[in-house]
């Protein structure tokens, strides 16, 4: 089966669906080919065992508001094995094969079918006939085919069935589940349900050569957009037009979306950890924690910065800002082959603690946890919080380190301390040779910072309005 690479850009073929014959563009060509895929499969089938099946399905669409849906994300797990990403899919592995129109398979892909109507108002859908042409699934096809399907499974006999099934799973997709479990008693088994999270979850977390590529290019952009937003921000103007700047800047280097909801927090709102609103207009004065990342082709970046947004720290911010940034560096040194996955965030908590000592902030170790509430890393890939699985780093493991100090007003310190809310953040791969700050393109010293501030960024344009 030929991989995406070698396929036209736009590939022509005939789909099924009220005889129409149509076209799937393929708009990229850097995109996981299908050979890895079908690696992850035929790993995740050896798990399974010749007499288990796994119903594996992806997330349904969400409703925003009344008749419009958010912009469609796969789910990772079922996006790690099939690289499919539209709605009301349903994976179907069987190591010990079943039939599918008279054909041996051991996986079917069951996926919306493509015709005039769904590409007049939907965009492509890529089709049972395209979806192995394109993925090199064995076999696929219409997901109104499921329930016609399902009793065929009766002879396989299986020893355990396994659904996965994403949260809140609901429409089409929570139909396809409830065929599944109505066909279950005829196999005589029950269900074990998102029990395969674990064992994906522990396939995901190494990544290949190819992922750190697209993970790279997702924090590249992600760099981009900071040292943008950086360069942009000045007193008066509001947080959203720095998120503005980043996310144009991630759309601009091929990111498909953010891989998280955008955090421009200015001086009361930096010390709160995941602060979204993005509204304040911010003053002179107020230091901004920036938490932004990029989503390229499923993997996530995840990096902070925090800066004062006249340009220039304040010896308080300056203090808090030299504190974190020694963290973040003892955190990162433990990044090594080896180590215990907790280790970065007991080197970081350790330097914060006495730090906040020697200002003064606090009286003893246990108080610094008042200020630094979170954990130091977690796991980056197809999600921004990937599944932690390993307790042990290894080779080719990719997280974030990410100390912080948040002092809200009213806390139990000097009111000079006030309004600091100063996190650090990079996204870190582990090598046999130590870690490797895959952000480090981003200055991270507070001199760095501050002669960055001196240059324009593009948010420094003025608007230019119509009307009025």
């Amino acid at each position: 089966m030929p991989g995406i690479h070698a396929l036209s850009l736009l590939l022509s073929l005939g789909v099924q669906g009220q005889g129409a014959k149509s076209t799937y563009p393929i708009f990229e060509q850097d995109k996981l080919p299908p050979a890895i895929y079908r690696q992850r499969r035929e790993a995740l089938k050896q798990q399974i065992g010749p007499n288990g099946i796994a119903f594996i399905h992806t997330n349904p669409s969400r409703n925003r508001s009344n008749d419009t849906d958010f912009r469609y994300r796969p789910d990772s797990n079922f996006w790690y094995l099939t690289g499919f990403e539209e709605p009301d899919a349903l994976l179907v592995l069987a190591p010990g094969g079943v039939d599918v129109g008279g054909q041996r398979v051991t996986e079917v892909l069951f996926v919306n079918e493509s015709n005039a109507m769904s590409e007049t108002w939907l965009g492509y859908r890529m089709g049972p006939v395209n979806a192995t042409a394109i993925l090199g699934i064995q076999a696929a096809r219409p997901n109104t085919q499921l329930a016609q399907w399902l009793p065929s499974l009766n002879d396989a006999k299986p020893q355990s069935v396994r659904e996965l099934v994403p949260p809140q799973i609901t429409g089409r997709a929570a139909e396809m589940s409830r065929q599944i479990r109505v066909a279950l008693p005829a196999m005589g088994n029950p269900t074990a349900v998102n029990d395969l999270a674990n064992v994906i979850g522990k396939m995901r977390v190494k990544k290949s050569p190819e992922e750190l590529v697209l993970l790279q290019k997702a924090i590249d952009a992600t760099v981009l957009g900071h040292l943008e937003a950086i360069r942009s921000v000045e007193p008066n103007m509001r947080e959203y037009e720095i998120q503005g700047v980043v996310e144009y800047v991630f759309a601009r280097h091929g990111c498909e979306a953010v891989a998280y909801n955008s955090i421009v927090g200015s001086g009361p709102n930096s010390c709160i950890l995941h602060y979204e609103v993005d509204r304040r207009q911010m003053k002179a004065g107020d230091i901004v924690c920036m938490d932004v990342g990029g989503e390229y082709h499923g993997y996530a970046a995840d990096v902070t910065r925090s800066y004062p947004v006249n340009g220039k720290f304040s010896p308080e911010q300056r203090a808090i800002y030299d504190l974190v940034l020694a963290a973040q560096d003892a955190g990162i040194k433990e990044c090594k082959v080896g180590n215990s996955f907790g280790a970065p965030d007991t080197a970081a908590r350790r330097v914060i603690a006495a730090g906040l000592q020697k200002l003064g902030i606090v009286s003893n170790a246990a108080e610094a946890n008042r200020y630094f509430m979170h954990g130091t890393s977690h796991y980056i890939g197809l999600d921004v919080h990937d599944p932690q699985t390993d307790a042990t780093l290894r080779e080719n493991y990719t997280l974030t380190v990410e100390p912080g100090v948040y002092i809200k007003a009213g806390s139990p310190c000097d009111p000079k301390w006030w309004n600091i809310g100063i996190r650090i953040e990079d996204d870190i791969l582990v090598t046999s040779n130590g870690p490797r700050n895959m952000s480090a393109a981003l200055p991270r010293k507070a001199e760095e910072i501050e002669a960055l501030m001196r240059e324009k960024g593009i948010g420094n344009q003025p608007i230019r309005r119509h009307g009025g």
